[in-house]
């Protein structure tokens, strides 16, 4: 090593990199997110279509859409999408009246209560009821100061006296015991229906949304600095022409790139979720205010970040002396380079 320096420092000749600038450095940064961000989408859809495609999921899906539609806390578009019920009623390009929307709502909490009676038991559907009754005639359900509903020879209906109108008593009092109450006991009531939202929501979770959570930065961050090879160039840095070096001034190895990349990965892009972000907030505030303006990566393993635009970046110092280059230089003041 100290003869390969000499003959270097015999050569007489010296390389200056200049580090990037910040805002090229954020830019690219941003660039490589939302890169991330079309590969987690485009991950999920195929992803999905593969795990929703077995038999036994299909068979268990229809048959929560059965339920759903049965007891009339959904709706189906005629594209066959569903809606929870308000949000059906509400969207407004069905153009519902006041009174149209709130007879359907009640119809839907008839629905049912009918279904909790047919299909689950009495004790159920009377459950139902009562939080139902006792919903319409409490201290709360009250407009300008008057009751919006009275009891009367056992039946409880809307108040005549009340000034409310059809919308009103949709949006104060039906609309929201759906809400509150109906999409609950969907839950609480129903056994099976909680068994398939619970393996759906399964699914969806470990089964769709975390693996292209945690593949996506592999082929965003990881794959496009090995193949770059040259600066460990991401896409998007490489397109701000920000190129990395180690603390020899050279391209860093093969295995301190990974290094890098599991420091960002488990770090920040694994750990942040859960922590509030505090990992990925410590990059930034490193990046923005240490003396090198490293991130946290960078910082652990003593990398940084140049201007490549009119430097090249070489892989070892025999590479430097074949192409004319000796290595007899300083480290460059990386904190005096960026206060410029």
């Amino acid at each position: 090593m100290s003869e390969d320096r000499g003959y270097l420092e015999a050569q007489k000749i010296e390389i200056h990199y200049t580090p990037a600038r910040f805002h090229r450095r954020v830019l690219g940064n941003l660039i490589d997110f939302v890169i991330t961000a079309i590969l987690f989408f485009a991950l999920f859809l195929g992803i999905r279509g593969v795990v929703t495609n077995p038999p036994d999921y299909r068979v268990k899906d229809d048959r929560l859409t059965s339920i759903r539609l049965d007891t009339k806390m959904y709706m189906a578009y005629p594209s066959g999408k569903l809606a929870d019920v308000v949000s059906f009623i509400d969207d407004s390009t069905n153009n519902y009246s006041g009174y149209a929307k709130m007879d359907i709502a009640l119809d839907s909490i008839n629905t049912f209560i009918n279904y909790l009676n047919d299909n689950i038991g009495e004790s159920a559907a009377k459950t139902v009821e009562k939080s139902f009754d006792e919903y319409r005639l409490s201290d709360d359900m009250t407009y300008m100061g008057t009751s919006m509903f009275i009891e009367e020879e056992g039946q409880i209906i809307r108040n005549p006296s009340c000034k409310a109108i059809a919308e009103q008593y949709y949006s104060l009092c039906y609309a929201p015991f759906i809400d509150a109450k109906c999409q609950g006991f969907l839950i609480t009531l129903i056994p099976e229906y909680l068994e398939l939202t619970r393996y759906e929501s399964n699914i969806l979770i470990y089964g769709e949304i975390l693996p292209s959570y945690l593949i996506a930065p592999i082929f965003a961050y990881l794959l496009p600095m090995l193949i770059i090879r040259r600066g460990r160039m991401t896409l998007g840095k490489a397109m701000y022409r920000v190129g990395t070096v180690d603390s020899r001034l050279l391209n860093p190895t093969w295995k301190r790139t990974l290094a890098r990349f599991l420091i960002l990965y488990l770090l920040e892009y694994c750990l942040s979720p859960f922590t509030f972000a505090i990992p990925f907030l410590v990059s930034a505030s490193l990046m923005g205010f240490s003396k090198n303006k490293q991130g946290l990566p960078d910082y652990l393993l003593g990398l940084r970040e140049i201007d490549t635009t009119n430097a090249k970046i070489y892989h070892s110092r025999e590479e430097i002396a074949l192409d004319g280059v000796g290595t007899s230089k300083k480290p460059v003041d990386f904190k005096a380079e960026y206060d410029d």
